[in-house]
């Protein structure tokens, strides 16, 4: 009598899913992806991640929508170069998915296998030493993925089958890496309190100012309506960040953004972004345009009216309109449906209130989120408008280069759903030293002085996780 799959250990579940890897890998003459899914107790992804010994993880974490995903270790992974980054990251993705064999448990909500992944902001310049192991286009399909929504947790292990592979011995060899994984105690920097944090400016304030001014000019000439110049802050302490001190605290104080940090060799891309750049489940579209932004109060008197005035604010609503108007105008041609707020509302966090509206659409026919992060990247609200002279003008006028900052990062399943954001309120660790970013929306009617300040408040939450005193 054979044994219900369902009642067999995770070992003998990869030792099945092995055995009919090799003969797929043996018949089609190429290397098979099996992954493999079980139900497991909830774990905590932040101290997962600060206990994985591996240099490759993957955060991402949605306190206010209870999902949270781990990656660790690499499977297999994609990558892509230059403009063409998108379509070739899109089509390595479908021969995956093509050679994939899944046994997944009951009730899991995504389908295998979940890539986890980034692009760089714009591939046309050149990468910085800074960046390195941050491809124009990358896709990483984990060795384990830790999955927990509404309070249900999954493991999937992806492992890949090769004709004539040693079943036996590659089922030992993960077993053996999921026992050490979940055994290991400690991790991190043992939370030690960062000493003597400072921070030193990419470009002096009034240089930006005056390229905030100058990019005002262009915008005279009658050719943009915006540019998002970015801001470059960098931060260095005595001793080691401690990461996972920091994702707790961007996990406490900023629970309604997307909590996501990308482990790279010795470097770490960390941040929490407000800033959903799309969303795919089925045939349902979301995304969301932010732009237009002001400090919280002190009380809530003052509060309300930050908000309020910044509703009624000219500049800021006109900068938000060009988001809107922008993202409608793109997608509208592939959604049979679209609902879109006549007026913007306010979203809050704890340093800084944004003008934000969210989209929803369906789309007409087949697709899968990549599609759609083609269409929108880069933003109105990450690069300006038109797109191709706006990102002409940041060339000239950033003097570093952004790397993954104000990039997509996100995930796809295995049916094409996921979600990307735009990698904004974010800093590259390595070491004791970080560099942090942060971009302003200028328009014609721009002031350098408050553009400046306004970067100063969204450098500020990053500045607060990585200060841990």
């Amino acid at each position: 009598m054979t044994t219900p799959v369902e009642q067999l250990t995770l070992r003998e579940k990869l030792g099945l899913q092995l055995e009919k890897g090799e003969r797929e890998a043996r018949r089609r003459g190429v290397p098979i992806l099996i992954s493999t899914t079980v139900a497991i107790p909830h774990l905590d992804a932040i101290g997962l991640f600060e206990t994985a010994r591996t240099e490759e993880r993957i955060l991402w974490e949605q306190p206010s929508e209870a999902l949270s995903m781990l990656a660790v270790g690499v499977a297999e992974q994609i990558t892509g170069r230059g403009k063409g980054r998108f379509s070739q990251i899109a089509t390595s993705w479908r021969r995956l998915v093509s050679r994939t064999l899944t046994e997944t448990s009951s009730y899991y909500p995504f389908a295998d296998p979940i890539c986890m992944g980034g692009f760089a902001f714009d591939p046309a310049r050149k990468s910085a030493p800074s960046w390195q192991g941050y491809p124009d286009a990358l896709l990483v399909v984990p060795q384990f993925l830790f999955v927990s929504l509404n309070g249900s947790s999954w493991l999937t292990v992806n492992l890949m089958a090769t004709a004539g592979c040693d079943i036996l011995a590659a089922s030992d060899a993960a077993d053996r890496q999921l026992y050490s994984l979940l055994m290991e105690d400690g991790g991190g920097n043992g939370a030690r309190p960062v000493e003597a944090l400072v921070t030193e400016d990419a470009r002096e304030a009034s240089d930006w100012k005056a390229a905030v001014e100058a990019l005002q000019g262009e915008i005279g000439k009658g050719t943009m309506e915006k540019v998002v110049l970015a801001r470059k802050v960098e931060a260095r302490a005595k001793n080691e960040f401690d990461l996972g001190l920091a994702l707790r605290r961007l996990r406490s104080g900023y629970g309604n953004c997307t909590i996501f940090a990308f482990a790279r060799g010795k470097s770490c891309f960390v941040g929490a972004t407000p800033e959903r750049l799309v969303r795919l489940d089925g045939k349902v579209l979301k995304a969301t345009c932010l732009a237009g932004s002001t400090a919280r109060g002190v009380s809530d008197e003052e509060d309300q009216a930050l908000g309020q005035a910044l509703l009624a604010d000219r500049k800021e609503r006109h900068e938000h309109a060009l988001v809107v108007r922008a993202l409608r105008d793109t997608i509208r041609p592939v959604c049979s449906q679209l609902s879109i707020p006549n007026t913007p509302s306010l979203l809050r966090m704890p340093n800084i209130q944004h003008l934000h509206t969210p989209v929803e659409g369906v789309i007409a026919g087949e697709g899968n989120i990549l599609e759609f992060v083609e269409r929108l990247h880069p933003t109105p609200a990450a690069a300006g408008l038109p797109r191709e002279a706006a990102l002409s003008l940041i060339h000239a006028y950033e003097p570093f280069e952004r790397g993954w900052y104000a990039g997509p990062v996100g995930w796809i399943d295995g049916c094409g759903r996921g979600e990307f954001v735009v990698a904004i309120r974010s800093a590259l660790l390595r070491g004791n030293k970080a560099s942090l970013y942060a971009g302003c929306g200028i328009v014609a009617d721009s002031d350098p002085e408050r553009e400046h300040e306004e970067s100063c408040l969204k450098l500020r939450s990053m500045l607060w996780a990585l200060n841990s005193k």
